[in-house]
């Protein structure tokens, strides 16, 4: 099953420099399963006295708190060797799986680094200033509950019909040579159609991909219409997809990309 994913954004009311406050939404699905997720920091190195090329060493302690007030904090420890300004990112899969668990959508950081005044290095929290390096936290997730989802109109291939089906199809970034500039997600079931399109599917409802395209199948069905026009399978209904990446001047960008899933196909 393909992997929805979603970008968190500090909520903005925080009580210190080092706490971050997220808010997670699924947007619609409440039956989620998190397969993986990951804080995103970004460390600027700031101008010091040691050597230049000298990587700087620091430890950064993420602390995520459990659901529920007064609940215990648990930590993350990452040791970072620093030798440019950039991204880093910290594991938090366990604790964003607790909080879809216990069904809430907020969850608690704080940030600590050890090591970094000495080695001039900040790592940028809440900056109003620069939106553009604003921490954020990217969750897949994947449904586990299908029995209340509405079943498509269109025929999915399973390779017992040539009729025009929908053909699940994933797309993997990294076999491209994406996954450079592209953050999340990694991939994507894009699918395609493919299949045959007869006369009788100009009457099967959710085939036709407009309304032209229907009157249109009704004149081959009649053997009326003018020269030949051959029927094509092709996608009748595509979807948005949200996508992270890094544009040209690698600031990091979401954008809600249309028409990229192909969700039923049809003959036109």
């Amino acid at each position: 099953m393909a992997e929805d994913w979603a970008q968190a954004r500090p909520d903005e009311l925080v009580s210190s420099k080092s706490s971050l406050f997220f808010l997670i939404s699924n947007e619609g699905n409440q039956h989620l399963y998190v397969t993986q997720a990951n804080l995103w920091l970004y460390f600027r190195l700031l101008p010091n006295t040691l050597e230049k090329g000298q990587r700087r060493k620091v430890t950064v302690k993420v602390y995520y708190q459990e659901p529920g007030l007064g609940s215990r904090w648990n930590l993350v420890e990452k040791r970072l060797e620093l030798k440019r300004s950039g991204w880093h990112t910290f594991p938090l899969t366990n604790a964003i799986q607790m909080v879809f668990e216990k069904g809430e959508r907020r969850q608690n950081l704080d940030v600590r680094c050890e090591g970094c005044e000495d080695a001039a290095v900040s790592p940028l929290l809440m900056n109003q200033n620069d939106e553009s390096h604003r921490p954020f936290l990217v969750v897949q997730a994947r449904q586990v509950d299908n029995k209340h989802r509405i079943r498509k109109r269109g025929l999915e291939c399973d390779g017992s019909s040539s009729l025009c089906c929908r053909q699940q199809f994933y797309i993997d970034f990294r076999l491209i040579g994406w996954n450079d500039w592209i953050i999340a997600p990694s991939g994507y079931f894009g699918n395609y159609c493919e299949g045959n399109c007869p006369a009788y599917m100009a009457g099967v409802p959710g085939s036709a991909s407009s309304f032209h395209t229907a009157v249109v199948n009704q004149y081959r069905m009649r053997g009326l219409s003018p020269g030949s026009m051959n029927s094509c399978c092709i996608p009748t209904k595509l979807s948005t997809m949200s996508m992270l990446y890094f544009d040209d001047e690698y600031n990091i960008v979401k954008r809600d990309v249309p028409n990229m899933i192909v969700e039923e196909c049809g003959c036109a």
